[in-house]
């Protein structure tokens, strides 16, 4: 964040606006989240309107709809990406519009709108008709893989992931896209002993790339192991830590929102929430050990 901090108070309007979207996007990204974080990235929307720079203005756009996201505002979050949609075909980035929509068709899924899911999935698709971009394309399928996998068919979930594979090519071996790979595999595979080593890859290459917000993905990831090991208080604890990394719960999301309900059932809302807490307080090498070594 230093080396953004000098330019907040640039001369040109430009500049000031995208040090603020930085700022905020990079508090999002290590944890950092608290209401600093969201005055940022509103305070940049406002400036790159004020400007009429859309492509900052979309950047803007979905960082604040994935932010609000987190804390269970998806139809709020689906209205700004329709917004960041607008503007980023101003600017002709096709294959912008390609990734937004596909995350707009996860937003409205998880907002129960499987109408919205479905119509927003296949304008990606009928964008994807027309571009090359393998990023693109990619993430649209990656998109594909959580679609599949919360409608329940774990087969179409792991088609998609090879086809992301094979479009990224040698960019797939970079730690990000490892950490994401291995931690869907963990989660549409019946074999445990496979999933335990699809979950320490995954951990393995998150740790790899530092980032706590990819490594609360993978953490949930293993708490749904936890739970499909007979390990309800762990799964709850494995919940907790991802919740301090991302620095908000996201409770309302598929996989943990099926996650935090089984451990409720099973363990009584006392020691459930007895157990996000000590996942808090516990080192996070010592939760992954304990789960993969069981």
């Amino acid at each position: 964040m230093s080396a953004f901090e000098p330019q907040l108070d640039d001369a040109d309007p430009w500049v000031r606006a995208l040090a603020r979207l930085q700022m905020g996007k990079i508090r999002v990204m290590f944890g950092q989240s608290g209401m600093d974080a969201d005055a940022y990235l509103e305070t940049a929307l406002a400036e790159f309107q004020a400007i009429g720079e859309r492509f900052g203005i979309s950047f803007a756009l979905t960082e604040l709809a994935d932010r609000i996201a987190i804390r269970g505002e998806y139809v709020r979050a689906c209205e700004l990406y329709e917004q960041a949609v607008v503007a980023v075909a101003e600017a002709g980035a096709p294959e912008e519009v390609i990734r937004m929509r596909a995350r707009q068709a996860l937003l409205y899924w998880m907002a129960g709108d499987r109408d919205g899911a479905a119509a927003s999935i296949a304008e990606a698709e009928r964008r994807a008709q027309r571009v090359t971009w393998p990023n693109a394309l990619a993430e649209l399928a990656l998109a594909k893989v959580d679609l599949a996998r919360w409608a329940g068919d774990a087969e179409q979930a792991r088609e998609q992931i090879a086809l992301a594979t094979s479009l990224l090519g040698e960019e797939a071996e970079r730690g990000n896209y490892r950490a994401v790979r291995h931690d869907l595999l963990s989660r549409v595979t019946t074999d445990l002993d496979e999933a335990r080593g699809h979950c320490a890859a995954a951990f393995e290459a998150a740790a790899e790339v530092g980032l706590p917000l990819l490594i609360a993905s993978v953490v949930v990831g293993l708490a749904d192991l936890a739970l499909r090991q007979g390990q309800p208080e762990q799964a709850a604890r494995l919940i907790g830590a991802a919740a301090a990394l991302r620095g908000l719960p996201d409770d309302e999301h598929p996989d943990v929102a099926h996650i935090e309900q089984e451990t409720r059932n099973r363990l009584g809302d006392t020691r459930f929430a007895e157990a996000v807490l000590e996942g808090t307080r516990t080192e996070l090498a010592e939760l992954t050990q304990v789960t993969l070594a069981s």
